[in-house]
């Protein structure tokens, strides 16, 4: 567990991403992602927020633990279960291999690095929001609308969604959920080496950057996290309003938007931020310090069997 595998780190000759298994970065990120779960209750909390007014985040919970107790701070927890596996999965896997195509035709971990992870971690926002993010957040998205109150018409499943709206309805909200996932990803993939690098320096000088401990992985994945949050958390309000309407509404995310404004001004675009925070936080911290030891123990395992 002592090498770093995370895909910011780099080796000490050079700064090219080494090319990694990529069975690995897809069996890694899943297991990081599932582990997101954990915090479900504040995504659920955040949901309601966003979708209706509520004075804060302990009224939003409140709220919903009266009317349905505490299963309704997971209601929709199935879809996210298969979101947030899935999309973990994706996302690692295509940064990964993005990263070192690049790294091999143009050096760029070394030349251009901030351009390199920004645009690779956008890139893989945007396939890992069309391939597996954007269905299943309609899915969870109606399924937390009805935590306090009524909404779809009994429990929201693939079947009744498709029965009601067809595909078309598992892709509504597609545009501003990419637009989220590719901010969201390419902030924390820049951020994280640089902040890393911060943090071993400031308290474990002795320690090579590229091999911090469990500790700091998980600070600098965090910062990352919550970094990522405040930058597009108006992008995610006007996601949650979008997937939370019918497929008939046809109001585009713009026009969603100047209602938002019109109808609860600037603040409402910041709805949903005190849940948000401490819960991708903790995602974040959590999923980049078990990556790095995930992808160990496969490498070990794979040495071992060879």
């Amino acid at each position: 567990w002592g090498t770093s595998l995370n895909p910011m780190s780099s080796s000490k000759n050079n700064n090219k991403s080494p090319a990694k298994n990529p069975f690995h970065t897809l069996v890694a990120g899943a297991t990081c992602g599932t582990l997101d779960t954990i915090f479900m209750p504040f995504d659920t909390v955040k949901t309601q927020m966003q979708i209706h007014k509520y004075r804060n985040m302990y009224h939003a919970a409140r709220s919903i633990v009266t009317v349905n107790g505490l299963p309704g701070l997971y209601y929709g927890f199935w879809p996210f279960l298969i979101q947030s596996s899935g999309k973990a999965s994706v996302r690692f896997f295509v940064f990964e291999n993005v990263k070192h195509k690049l790294d091999e035709k143009y050096n760029c971990s070394t030349n251009y690095p901030i351009a390199c992870n920004i645009s690779c971690g956008a890139l893989a926002g945007v396939i890992e929001a069309q391939i597996w993010t954007t269905p299943t957040e309609r899915l969870k998205i109606l399924g937390q609308a009805q935590a306090a109150r009524g909404g779809f018409g009994g429990p929201v499943t693939l079947k009744t969604l498709l029965r009601a709206e067809g595909i078309r309805g598992l892709y509504v909200g597609a545009l501003p959920t990419a637009a989220r996932q590719a901010t969201s990803v390419a902030t924390r993939f820049t951020l994280y080496e640089p902040v890393r690098s911060f943090l071993v320096k400031k308290f474990s000088p002795d320690q090579d950057p590229s091999q911090p401990t469990p500790v700091l992985s998980f600070l600098a994945g965090g910062i990352g996290g919550a970094t990522s949050v405040v930058l597009n958390n108006p992008i995610d309000v006007v996601k949650s309003q979008v997937q939370a309407m019918p497929l008939h509404s046809k109001k585009s995310a713009f026009e969603v938007a100047q209602t938002i404004y019109q109808t609860r001004g600037l603040r409402a675009f910041m709805s949903g931020l005190s849940p948000r925070i401490p819960r991708l936080f903790l995602s974040q911290a959590t999923q980049f310090m078990m990556y790095d030891r995930v992808m160990a123990l496969l490498a070990h395992r794979e040495e071992l069997l060879m």
